[in-house]
């Protein structure tokens, strides 16, 4: 099988989850019985929602998109599960993970700013030198501007923020 772009990004994420001393067994991700794409059960309570972003922005924001299909999932998932997503910035190499409740905080302040729901949303992630990376949402029809407060994520939360 041909080696795709995400397998070479998504695949960090993942031999860092099996190399914990918690980990017992990964699988795909199923919800009423179909696979799905870049989500994996991890262990046999917890999965992992992936996403990788090759290279920041100009404003040094990597952009990760959540349509609403991608929600409905996730949120699914939260029925079962216990439930993160992995945001794998390729070019500082680094996983910033988030826990379900932080993913929708920042959803919802993005929607109270735009007054409705919206058909996908960028959940944007910087990794300032030096510093804990930040993930956020902008604020609607206002680039610059945080919808909500940042939420500010320890390089080292990954991957044994899934064992707890």
């Amino acid at each position: 099988m041909k080696i795709r772009t995400e397998h070479q990004n998504l695949g960090a994420a993942l031999m860092q989850i099996a190399e914990d001393d918690n980990f017992t067994a990964i699988n795909p991700l199923k919800l009423k019985g179909d696979k799905i794409n870049n989500a994996f059960l991890i262990n046999a309570d917890t999965c992992i929602f992936l996403k990788y972003g090759q290279e920041p922005k100009p404003t040094r924001e990597y952009q990760f998109t959540y349509t609403r299909e991608h929600l409905e999932a996730v949120y699914g998932a939260a029925e079962h599960y216990s439930v993160f997503v992995g945001l794998v910035c390729v070019e500082d190499q680094e996983i910033c993970c988030l826990d379900l409740s932080q993913l929708k905080s920042m959803i919802e302040a993005r929607r109270k700013t735009h007054g409705q729901e919206e058909e996908s949303y960028q959940v944007l992630v910087t990794a300032p030198d030096g510093k804990s990376l930040r993930s956020y949402t902008n604020a609607s029809g206002r680039k610059g501007v945080i919808a909500g407060r940042e939420v500010i994520i320890s390089r080292n939360r990954f991957p044994s923020c899934l064992f707890q």
